[in-house]
């Protein structure tokens, strides 16, 4: 058991964490450079983050320390978790410079209170950076290895909108590790945190490519679902969704991720994608996968605008209205995400744009309505990405309206509820509108 744990970076990730490490019943530290931030979490304690879950760990646990530096704020800390930003850089490759940033006042610390830590690290990194960068590093300030410092590597794999309950419910926790001292003492904690949870121990390098992989694996799926999409849209007897759902009946292969919609996007799949792509290229070592994942996706984005374009010339579609423009649903993250991309094509063609998200606090080149009903009076055609707990309005529409249904939620026996019968509004989806059918009749307002 770990009673004094440290926090550094608070942000999507970090704050989340802290929280529920609190409950652990740990002494919690926490460190932010950005002192707005930092304010806004100790008055609203994480609102803005959306967060199921979260304000009840906030209700629940001891309240979290939070301290004006490093120093300060791991001075007592039997072991720091480090969960900051590792951007990428232009090669695709992941920055570690705010880790060494903040491992040059670790190193201070150490050095004057003569005292060894545990460093956790969280963040994504590039593979070979622990052994490669971050221990030189601190050996290069005169530190030892496994004996001044125990570097760990433990990411941890969560999803905006689910970090909590990715956190409390994690499928195993992957630890890279030189350390039996190290591996231990982070073992016995996350036995007494977890009931019986999945350990992996592996080496610093298998860890970090592990957690590569994991994402790379899940835009090929992505990817592998939209060529497949690719192929039945070509027969007028083949339903993409029905091939597809049938093929992740195969327990090697798995329903999660199998069906025809849109393309990757998001913070982490994207780059992560082209880290690999660099880490394969770095070690001489032929890559045409990563290529292939991406033009696949590239062409997915290219065939939404394809239906733009045809909604546009052959429908005289004038207006459009975006539910969410967040990469996915439940977050206030709109990076990569494929709507801000559809948005700005659209613009292009000189078609009005409206949006309803309220998480989103960012002004785009587009109207922002306040109230589903407000979307629905003003668009020929609503486009649905994804099901949100704020977008169960959709029920409520009071007139027929065509809805672009492009993850097939309407086939979904588990939103059966949800929706009202078919006959209340029409909705389309990839296959039929690709296809550009005759059985397509919009509204009298777009026809």
């Amino acid at each position: 058991m770990f009673r004094n744990i440290a926090v550094l970076g608070l942000g999507k990730l970090g704050y989340p964490m802290a929280q529920f490490l609190s409950s652990s019943g740990a002494k919690i530290n926490c460190y932010d450079n950005n002192k707005n931030l930092v304010d806004d979490l100790k008055k609203n304690h994480g609102e803005h983050l959306h967060e199921t879950g979260l304000q009840n760990l906030v209700n629940n646990n001891n309240d979290l320390i939070f301290h004006s530096n490093i120093s300060g704020c791991i001075v007592d800390a039997e072991i720091i978790y480090i969960t900051v930003p590792t951007p990428s850089k232009l090669d695709g490759s992941f920055s570690n410079e705010v880790i060494i940033q903040i491992l040059v006042e670790i190193a201070e610390v150490i050095k004057r209170q003569k005292k060894s830590k545990i460093i956790n690290i969280n963040s994504t990194v590039q593979p070979g950076s622990i052994e490669g960068e971050i221990i030189p590093f601190l050996e290069n300030e005169g530190l030892k290895n496994n004996s001044d410092f125990y570097i760990l590597y433990n990411p941890y794999f969560v999803a905006l909108g689910s970090v909590i309950r990715n956190l409390e419910e994690p499928d195993y926790l992957l630890i890279g590790s030189s350390s039996i001292f190290a591996s231990k003492k982070i073992t016995k904690f996350y036995n007494s945190l977890y009931k019986n949870p999945k350990i992996r121990l592996l080496k610093f390098k298998e860890a970090e490519l592990t957690k590569l992989l994991v994402n790379t694996y899940l835009t090929t799926k992505i990817s592998y679902s939209n060529f497949v999409k690719e192929i039945c849209k070509n027969f007028d007897d083949i339903s993409d969704l029905r091939v597809l759902e049938s093929v992740g009946l195969d327990r090697r292969i798995g329903t999660k991720f199998m069906l025809p919609g849109g393309p990757y996007s998001g913070p982490c799949l994207p780059r992560d994608n082209l880290s690999l792509k660099k880490f394969c290229l770095d070690n001489n070592i032929q890559n045409s996968f990563s290529d292939e994942v991406q033009k696949i996706n590239n062409v997915t984005i290219e065939n939404l605008y394809k239906i733009i374009s045809t909604l546009k010339n052959n429908h005289k579609i004038k207006s459009f209205g975006f539910l969410g423009l967040g990469y996915k649903s439940n977050t206030q993250c709109f990076e990569e995400s494929y709507s801000i991309k559809m948005m700005n094509f659209l613009k292009s063609l000189k078609i009005d744009v409206f949006y309803y998200d309220p998480y989103l606090t960012e002004k785009f080149d587009a109207t922002k309505v306040k109230t589903f009903e407000e979307l629905t009076s003003n668009c020929d055609i609503i486009f649905l990405s994804y099901i949100d707990q704020h977008f169960n309005p959709v029920v409520q529409i009071k007139q027929k309206k065509n809805i672009w249904d492009l993850w097939y939620h309407f086939s979904d026996t588990k939103f059966n509820k949800i929706f009202h019968k078919e006959s209340d509004f029409k909705y389309f989806n990839n296959q039929n509108l690709e296809k550009d059918r005759k059985i397509i009749k919009f509204n009298k307002k777009t026809a």
